[in-house]
């Protein structure tokens, strides 16, 4: 693995378009994967004051071919963004997938094989196409879904329908934390309730999230005066003790798109550019935890790889987003890269220290749960948020001070753990 980047790589241009359902989603029905897709292209290349005959390769990432009807991914979205005849991959490292291949890009760059690259994600998580028709969908039964997003797993190990990989992701970590730190099952719950609430206020904020309504709204709507009253009902069940549903990703249908170039090419860019300073990768299979089952050593891995290059610590980090497909993963990862100490992330969850305007803030767009997940466009969908919180224009949930260093941590259906450090200069 690499110590360092030959060379100065630049994050010129990103874009997302909203997470939802190409069924119903204000915004996004009625459009094709590939129109989806090159809607997120545009906007990359909009802001980074380029054009898809400007670029010098494509990497596209789509992880559930199924339902998203891509067979030829990279091939049929190079004409979609203007990049026909440029060389290009297709890539698939499930919910890491566009970060994944932002490294590869930037390591690209770096050796001077190409000056920039465009790093696009699209994924439909929601729907599928109708019958045999490319242009109709039709929204996806989520047995259905868990059985095929299951193939990111090895299929020697995984249960079908998932759930072996929904208990892992979430019941068997959550119970190793609340044993690790001597933690009732009632005090989880009321910390899993306020990591919610905080996600949900962050997706309220944000016209692109799936989830648009704060979770005491939601309460009332269903006539709870007090919230916590709902997250303990039967309209909040377990999904794997002790995390219920509302603390588990929502599936979507979404694209997000980074434009990376050279450092010198950055010159003369109308926002503040925003640097790849140091970047870490490790892969493992299943079962990819210790005894701990908040121990995983792939994480460690990949987290002291990046550090290391960026030559930074936790204490360094001024924004931080990471993988919450379970709001309990989110908690494990921050305390991993020292941003929360150990044990003291509930904690600091409970008192708002998480939120867009605390001093710790994470998932300020509302993580997998409220602003969606979109499997191999999510990734990128925290990065567009990171580089729009270091260039001061995250909307609604911009943090009061711009921060210099964000982190992004991601996970690829848990086996596959990736960390960006992104610098604002």
């Amino acid at each position: 693995m690499a110590t360092r980047l030959a060379g100065h790589v630049v994050i010129a241009g990103v874009g997302c378009t909203r997470f939802g359902d190409l069924v119903s989603t204000p915004g996004i029905a009625g459009l094709s994967l590939q129109e989806l897709a090159a809607a997120a292209a545009r906007e990359a290349l909009e802001d980074a004051g380029m054009r898809g005959h400007d670029v010098g390769a494509l990497y596209a990432g789509n992880a559930t071919g199924q339902s998203s009807g891509l067979p030829a991914t990279h091939t049929q979205l190079a004409r979609w963004v203007g990049l026909n005849l440029k060389p290009g991959v297709r890539i698939d490292a499930a919910g890491s997938t566009t970060n994944v291949a932002i490294v590869m890009a930037a390591e690209a760059i770096a050796s001077g094989a190409i000056d920039s690259a465009l790093v696009l994600g699209v994924e439909a998580d929601r729907s599928r196409p109708k019958g045999l028709s490319p242009y109709e969908r039709e929204p996806i039964p989520p047995d259905l879904l868990r059985v095929w997003t299951d193939q990111s797993c090895d299929q020697a190990y995984a249960v079908p329908q998932g759930h072996d990989m929904i208990a892992a992701c979430n019941g068997i970590v959550a119970q190793g934390y609340m044993r690790r730190y001597s933690m009732s099952a009632k005090d989880y719950d009321r910390a899993m309730f306020e990591v919610c609430r905080t996600r949900r206020l962050h997706g309220a904020l944000n016209p692109r999230a799936v989830l648009q309504q704060r979770l005491e709204d939601e309460a009332a709507e269903h006539g709870f005066a007090d919230p916590f009253d709902f997250w303990r009902s039967s309209l909040n069940p377990f999904a794997s003790w002790p995390a219920r549903r509302r603390s588990l990703a929502t599936p979507a249908d979404g694209a997000s798109a980074v434009v990376l170039v050279r450092g010198e090419a950055a010159r003369g860019l109308p926002h503040r550019s925003v640097t790849l300073r140091g970047f870490g990768t490790a892969a493992a299979d299943v079962p990819w935890y210790t005894l701990d089952p908040t121990n995983w050593r792939h994480d460690a891995v990949a987290i002291h790889a990046a550090f290391t290059m960026a030559g930074i610590t936790g204490a360094d980090i001024d924004h931080l987003h990471t993988d919450d497909s379970s709001h309990i993963l989110g908690i494990v990862a921050a305390e991993r890269t020292g941003y929360l100490p150990y044990g003291e992330g509930l904690e600091a969850a409970s008192a708002g220290r998480l939120r867009f305007d605390g001093d710790k803030p994470m998932s300020t767009h509302g993580g997998r749960h409220a602003f969606g997940h979109a499997s191999s466009a999510s990734a990128g969908s925290d990065t567009y948020e990171a580089v729009m919180q270091i260039r001061g224009r995250a909307g609604a949930a911009q943090m009061p001070s711009a921060p210099g260093l964000s982190v992004v941590a991601t996970h690829g259906r848990s086996l596959i753990s990736q960390v960006l450090v992104l610098e604002g200069n």
